[in-house]
């Protein structure tokens, strides 16, 4: 995977674990791009009513013990990535995507080890350097660890766009959480250059279990390491 690409992948995980489904598949549906006059309202919180709204979000990520599901991947240029992903905080994650994308990304609690079975690549970076720390972290705190530049409600929805506070990873992620338990649903990550690049979570569930081995960096198949 290029290594724009990469920086793109790993702030947009930070939204939280996992993965993503097709806008279209939510309900109720992410907001996308229609015309001006579709759009729905967009209600800018300020002071108490977004202290409240991040209070929520993060009472949302601290609950989550394990989740697993399946996702969509939107990028920049019009492709489309999907698979299967598995969280346990704090620290740990895996997305694996499907064929033909031949990329698997794990993340053991202390390192984010990134796979490209087709490159014969693999890609190791510090835990605590993206923008995954921000939600895999023991405790979550959204107005501590990154600079929330916007907090809003369109329809259904309820959206956060933070930036990374210690300036360890470029660009701006928006989380979208839905309905009244304010559950995350989805992420947007804007690079430094612009590029928008949309994650969206389907089929969520929460198993008393998952397997310790999808979390072992050493289980990853052989190849020549990388470290930034």
């Amino acid at each position: 995977m290029p290594a724009m690409k990469y920086r793109i992948l790993s702030f947009a995980l930070a939204g939280l674990a996992a993965t993503p489904a097709l806008a279209q598949q939510l309900r109720p549906r992410l907001p996308v791009e229609p015309a001006a006059a579709a759009r729905p309202v967009t209600q800018y919180l300020v002071r108490e009513a977004r202290q409240q709204a991040l209070a929520r979000a993060n009472q949302t990520l601290n609950a989550v013990v394990r989740l697993q599901g399946s996702f969509v991947q939107n990028s920049p240029d019009g492709s489309r990535a999907t698979g299967a992903f598995y969280l346990q905080r704090p620290g740990k994650l895996r997305f694996q995507y499907d064929p033909p994308a031949t990329l698997l990304i794990v993340s053991d609690g202390t390192t984010v080890t990134t796979h490209d079975s087709a490159l014969r690549t693999r890609d190791q970076t510090p835990l605590r350097n993206t923008a995954l720390n921000l939600v895999l972290r023991t405790r979550v705190d959204l107005e501590r660890d990154a600079n929330v530049t916007r907090v809003a409600r369109q329809g259904d929805w309820l959206f956060i766009k933070v930036r990374d506070r210690n300036g360890l990873a470029d660009g701006e992620l928006t989380l979208w959480f839905a309905g009244p338990n304010a559950d995350l649903r989805a992420w947007d990550v804007v690079d430094a250059t612009g590029a928008r690049t949309r994650i969206t979570l389907n089929g969520i569930s929460a198993p008393a279990s998952i397997d310790p081995a999808l979390f072992r960096a050493d289980s990853l198949p052989d190849s020549p390491s990388r470290h930034p």
